[in-house]
């Protein structure tokens, strides 16, 4: 955003005391950054004011004059191509070493005759993209006075960052306030009485129908407006906050919504079709031809403003061709409302248009000055023409309380601040920032304006308002008391460590993602419909409506990655993420949510290309479940470790199960639901798997067990059974374990086979059986003694059968 000096000097009684680096410097310091200060005048040096006396044709060039013009204390020989300009005209003259541009003017001669300067157009002087002939001042102007000076260009300007948070400083009278508050200057804020204007004619309608989507809608039609030229100070001002001059009625819009803050628009009263606005959403498909000539269809849910026939602009963003001010208004419907900043940005985000009015709206500015900026258009266009207008202005407001008292104890200044700040000081910084207090024994009781609602809410940013206008430079350094000591990793970071490294070593990417998302998605996953899952936190205060809530679990974010990746023909992915999870706790007594560390991994497309020596496969199932088995067997987890059936919404029915290592449930794993990849327009098969990690590092053991090399031979047998396909492997090997005692020491499943040879709802299942004591040499008669009793077992409890 940017402002001028001058501008600012309206509003700050006093302000010419300070340099403008010494407003700059002091904004800095109180938290409004300022970019960059630039003096305009320089870019005009040399340029003055002068008067045409008298031109006589070229003899040597016909589309060429010969002036005499007055520049104050000389007459001067001007040759000048233009052809809009008569005797008595007051124009600006760039004199010899004037900078027009890149080129600087010299005296010299132009077709054999002596020129000693250019009278400049507004395209040279860098005030318009384009202009027809000189620029003709009109006004009571002295030759020879600095054209800058004259013309309001003399003026320094400030580039200004304004912080999300502060959206009463995206004008000049918030700055203004900010400056009084830094230099203890007095605000000159403007005062409008304009009670008994309130809808006091009901011959014109407003009707709001969601009053959460646009809070307030103020208006006022001005009637028989007599139009004229925007005068040049304003065009100039304008210019400098890079706002192009359009015609009078749109530049006291823009030019109010800079220096209150509330984005006004301007219709054509005529040409709406009825004595009625309607504020509401689009319907579906419903369009409206825009200003810039572009029909646009607009999505369901879009705030319009309408008249009874049809839309006639797209609320906070951009009015309608049809309504549209033009040479031939005379009566003018301004429009100052209030709407809802998160619906603004999403609309803003779909059409690809960001304005200085959608800016505004986005970050939620107060609805108390929808009025203020009628009254304030209304003086200006009465200073410009002289003309004086019926007192009426239609307001619709859904009235809320917008003040809040918040205690702010000098205990806590000092606890949070390290020093003791008088009471009387507190209390005097608290006024100039507008907020009005009374001071108490052992706190200052504050009344929060509606300008600072939205970010003024706690004891905390009343004590970060007291330091920043006290000076961070103001409180005293002190030196840190304790013993400095050498930080070591814990084992939780160091084991989060290894387990990126570990995934990183087999081929998985890591992806870091936002830990908001959108309801829309939440919902389009069925999140809502999983008992663990649905609990979610909404974000008070969010950027956009893709940043509504915080992830219960990592699902959305990295299916997203994969959709990213494949819109840009990447297709084969093997990603990871480490992240926290927040969900909420109703049985927590300071609402705080509970926080988890997830580990989510996602696979999908190609694992192996063709090449000579493999052939093409596609990740599967079990891919992702050999990398939960080997992360498991890499941090020497040991106890049982097995897959449960649990049909979640966003997984495939039959392939979706709980993880679950010593009973306790640790994660899910499971192929994201057909209809779900379809829908999203992925054509491939996708698997996701999501694990504890805080309990995963919990049931890691935090040291390293060393064993002796075996001094005796193991011996290694095969056993084939033919088995209900409805057993599952787990079941399996936990028999085996269970009949084998200590002398099994690995169990593996090398074949799985269904087919002709074997029964129908059957399968085949071989193992290989390494067997080993640690005292003495096994026999072969001891192993088939086991082996034996195994085979009995699994036939007894699943009917299982020799493979032979």
């Amino acid at each position: 955003m940017k402002i001028t000096y001058s501008w600012l000097k309206e509003f700050v009684d006093g302000l010419e005391k300070y340099t403008p680096q010494d407003i700059a410097y002091k904004l800095t310091m109180s938290g409004t950054e300022i970019k960059k200060l630039e003096y305009i005048g320089d870019k005009y040096k040399n340029i003055i004011i002068a008067q045409i006396e008298s031109f006589v044709k070229h003899p040597n060039a016909d589309k060429l004059s010969i002036c005499k013009v007055n520049a104050g204390t000389e007459i001067l020989n001007i040759v000048c191509g233009a052809n809009n300009f008569k005797a008595k005209d007051i124009v600006a003259l760039a004199l010899d070493g004037a900078k027009i541009g890149d080129y600087t003017i010299k005296k010299s001669k132009i077709r054999g005759e002596f020129s000693e300067g250019m009278m400049c157009s507004e395209k040279e002087l860098g005030l318009s993209q384009q202009s027809e002939g000189i620029l003709i001042l009109d006004g009571d102007y002295k030759p020879g006075e600095s054209f800058a000076n004259q013309v309001g260009l003399d003026d320094w300007v400030f580039e200004i960052e304004v912080t999300p948070n502060r959206p009463d400083c995206l004008s000049v009278m918030g700055i203004a306030r900010e400056v009084c508050a830094a230099t203890e200057l007095k605000l000159k804020y403007p005062q409008y009485r304009f009670e008994n204007e309130i809808n006091i004619d009901t011959s014109f309608n407003i009707e709001i129908k969601d009053l959460t989507l646009c809070p307030r809608y103020s208006a006022k039609i001005f009637k028989n407006v007599i139009r004229c030229e925007t005068p040049l100070w304003m065009k100039n001002r304008l210019f400098l906050c890079d706002i192009r001059s359009i015609d009078l009625i749109v530049d006291l819009t823009n030019y109010v919504m800079l220096e209150v803050g509330q984005p006004l628009h301007a219709f054509d009263a005529d040409l709406l079709t009825s004595n009625k606005i309607i504020i509401r959403p689009a319907s579906a498909k419903e369009s409206i031809l825009a200003i810039d000539g572009t029909t646009r269809i607009l999505d369901e849910g879009t705030i319009v403003i309408a008249d009874e026939n049809s839309p006639v602009a797209i609320a906070g963003i951009m009015g309608g061709k049809n309504t549209e001010i033009n040479e031939k208004t005379k009566n003018v419907f301004l429009e100052s409302a209030n709407f809802y900043g998160p619906a603004i940005m999403k609309t803003s985000k779909k059409i690809g248009l960001r304005s200085e009015a959608s800016n505004r709206f986005e970050k939620k500015i107060d609805p108390l000055l929808t009025i203020t900026a009628i009254k304030r258009f209304e003086e200006l266009l009465n200073k410009i023409n002289g003309q004086e207008f019926e007192k009426v202005i239609y307001d619709s407001y859904l009235v809320v309380n917008r003040e809040r008292t918040v205690n702010l104890r000098y205990s806590k200044i000092k606890q949070i601040l390290g020093i003791e700040i008088e009471n009387k000081t507190v209390s005097q910084i608290l006024e100039r920032l507008g907020i009005k207090n009374k001071i108490e024994p052992d706190y200052i009781s504050a009344q929060v304006p509606s300008f600072r609602f939205e970010d003024l809410e706690r004891e905390i940013d009343l004590v970060e308002e007291i330091a920043r206008i006290y000076g961070f430079e103001n409180i005293p350094t002190q030196k840190l008391d304790f013993k400095s000591s050498q930080g070591r990793y814990t084992f939780n970071q160091k084991t989060l460590m290894k387990i990126r490294q570990t995934l990183e070593d087999i081929g998985l990417n890591e992806v870091i993602n936002y830990s908001f998302i959108g309801l829309k998605e939440f919902k389009f996953f069925k999140l809502d419909e999983e008992k663990s899952l649905k609990d979610y936190i909404s974000i008070l205060n969010p950027l956009n409506e893709d940043f509504e809530i915080l992830r219960t679990c990592l699902l959305q974010s990295l299916v997203k990655n994969l959709k990213d990746n494949i819109s840009r023909k990447i297709q084969d992915l093997r990603i990871f993420e480490i992240s926290k999870v927040f969900l909420k706790d109703d049985s927590n007594n300071n609402n705080l949510p509970v926080e988890k560390t997830k580990l989510a991994i996602l696979l999908s497309g190609k694992i192996n290309l063709k090449s000579w020596n493999c052939s093409e496969r596609m990740h599967d199932f079990y891919d992702m479940k050999g990398i939960l088995e080997y992360l498991f067997e890499k941090f020497r987890l040991k106890g049982k470790l097995e897959l449960s059936n649990n049909e979640y919404k966003f997984f495939h029915p039959l392939i979706s199960a709980d993880i679950n290592f010593e009973n306790e449930k640790i994660g899910m794993i499971g192929k994201i639901h057909p209809q779900l990849v379809d829908i999203l327009d992925i054509r491939q098969d996708v698997y996701y798997m999501e694990i504890d990690i805080d309990s995963f590092i919990k049931k890691s053991p935090s040291q390293k067990k060393f064993t002796r090399i075996p001094q005796f031979p193991s011996i290694s047998i095969d056993l084939a059974i033919v088995i209900d396909d409805k057993v599952t492997n787990r079941e399996v090997e936990d028999e085996i374990y269970k009949n084998s005692g200590i002398t099994l020491v690995n169990l593996r499943l090398f074949d799985l086979y269904k087919g002709k040879q074997i029964e129908e709802g059957k399968k085949s299942l071989a193992y290989s059986l390494e067997f080993r004591a640690g005292d003495r040499t096994l026999k072969d008669l001891e192993v088939e003694i086991i082996s034996k009793r195994i085979i009995e077992n699994l036939n007894k409890k699943f009917g299982a059968m020799l493979r032979q």
